[in-house]
C-alpha cells in the first residue's frame, strides 16, 4: 500500500470519527503524494462541505471531476457545494451531469 493510500485510509477513519479537520489534513497529505487520485479530492471535498467550507469543497469537486469525468460522485460533491453556496441553477446542472453518468 502506498503511503498516499495509507493517509487516505487514516483520513477515512478520522472522517468516520467526525474529526473532519483531521480528515482534511490527512487527505491533503495523500494529495501531496499523489495529485492524480480523484478519490482523495472527492473525500476532502466531502470533509470541507461538512465544515461549511463550500468554496474549498467546490474546488476539490471540480478537481475530482477533471481527473475522472466518469466518477458520478464528483458531480454530487460539486452539486452539494453549489447548493450550499446558493447557486441553485449550477447545482442542478452538476447533479444532472452526475445522473447522466450514473
Amino acid at each position: 500500500m502506498s503511503s498516499a493510500t495509507a493517509y487516505k485510509d487514516q483520513g477515512n477513519e478520522a472522517f468516520k470519527n467526525k474529526d473532519y479537520n483531521k480528515a482534511i489534513e490527512l487527505y491533503t497529505k495523500a494529495i501531496e503524494l499523489d495529485t492524480s487520485n480523484y478519490i482523495f479530492f472527492s473525500n476532502r471535498s466531502n470533509a470541507y462541505s461538512l465544515l461549511d467550507q463550500h468554496e474549498k469543497a467546490l474546488e476539490d469537486a471540480e478537481r475530482c471531476i477533471s481527473l475522472n469525468p466518469s466518477f458520478s460522485k464528483g458531480y454530487a460533491r460539486k452539486g452539494f457545494a453549489l447548493y450550499k453556496m446558493e447557486k441553485l441553477e449550477e447545482a442542478i446542472a452538476a447533479y444532472d451531469e452526475g445522473l447522466k453518468i450514473d
